[in-house]
């Protein structure tokens, strides 16, 4: 049992509890009572922290031969409790979280390209082609024994953690248009790749799953565009890459991935530049212990300190040579 939420007049909405069911090979989805475009009235509150599902709701879904309780009514109507009522229950309801058993998971090789791209990008942040191999079939529990409408529902409402600035990425990788481009930084900066070509890719893909079968299998054929999908065309072209020069980009992370570390030349200090700054000689530093090197060390640092009076060069000099003599040294 899931909750429907439909576009209604003037940018209303309307609110429908529906059920999943088999039908066959196939899952499908039925209507079960219509809550109108205020849910929260069918919420009674008897005081306290209390509340109850009106029984209303109940007998109209058993007049129609399914039964429900306020168990199963609750997680349709916890958006519209009152705030501070669902802060204190929140952490205390695990209904949603509880997955099937995994002999009752799907192969993986059986959920749809298109599910798999959007689960992963909302559980990870992003799509990586290399990683479809190594996931276990219960990672796609969520989808299973699902109708295609519930399963949209459900991405609709995960897919509100999204930032305004992540969604022209998401959109970019669920429907794989990186596919369509052969530029090495097609994957990590699609914001320097041609828009015009992409937009083009972009509405090929999206007619494309309209007319899939096999995504909207249980689904009752639609004229046009599929009404699920409309949402992903508003996504896509009313959203943007953040801006930034991508080849510039590019070129700094290639820069970093090859980049060899190497101490600043202010704290390379050689051995004969050593004798110099503890006032020894050369022969002296190497014949130093430890103790009087440290000795010797914390009596220069207390001349040389910036807020003594110090020159601050010196100071930063003198303590990698003593860092540097005292790790050879021991």
């Amino acid at each position: 049992m899931y909750l429907a939420r439909l576009s209604h007049k003037n940018n209303s909405r309307r609110y429908i509890i529906r059920q999943s069911y088999a039908d066959g090979d196939c899952y499908r989805s039925r209507d079960l009572f219509d809550l109108g475009d205020d849910p929260s009235r069918f919420i009674i509150y008897p005081g306290g922290n209390g509340f109850y599902i009106d029984t209303v709701v109940e007998d109209a879904i058993a007049d129609q031969g399914f039964s429900v309780s306020q168990d199963d009514l609750e997680p349709v109507f916890m958006p519209f409790l009152r705030p501070h009522i669902r802060r204190v229950i929140d952490g205390f309801d695990r209904k949603t979280r509880t997955a099937p058993p995994s002999n009752a998971c799907a192969p993986a090789d059986a959920i749809h390209q298109f599910d798999r791209y959007r689960l992963q990008y909302l559980k990870m942040g992003r799509v990586s082609h290399r990683n479809f191999g190594c996931i276990p079939d219960r990672w796609y529990a969520p989808l299973a024994h699902k109708s295609r409408d519930e399963i949209e529902y459900d991405f609709m409402e995960a897919e509100r953690i999204l930032k305004p600035q992540e969604l022209a990425h998401y959109t970019y990788q669920v429907f794989d248009l990186q596919r369509y481009f052969s530029e090495n930084f097609a994957r990590s900066h699609p914001e320097g790749l041609d828009q015009d070509r992409m937009d083009r890719f972009f509405v090929t893909t999206l007619c494309q799953l309209s007319r899939d079968d096999a995504f909207w299998v249980g689904s009752d054929g639609e004229s046009g565009l599929q009404q699920h999908l409309v949402r992903y065309a508003v996504m896509y072209f009313d959203s943007w890459f953040p801006s930034g020069d991508p080849f510039r980009e590019y070129l700094r992370d290639f820069m970093n991935r090859h980049r060899i570390h190497r101490p600043p030349e202010s704290v390379q200090v050689s051995l004969v530049e050593s004798a110099r700054l503890f006032g020894v000689t050369v022969d002296a530093l190497n014949n130093m212990d430890c103790r009087a090197l440290t000795r010797q060390y914390r009596k220069l640092a207390l001349r040389h300190h910036p807020d003594k009076g110090g020159d601050p060069d010196t100071f930063v000099k003198l303590a990698a040579a003593y860092e540097k003599l005292l790790k050879r040294k021991s």
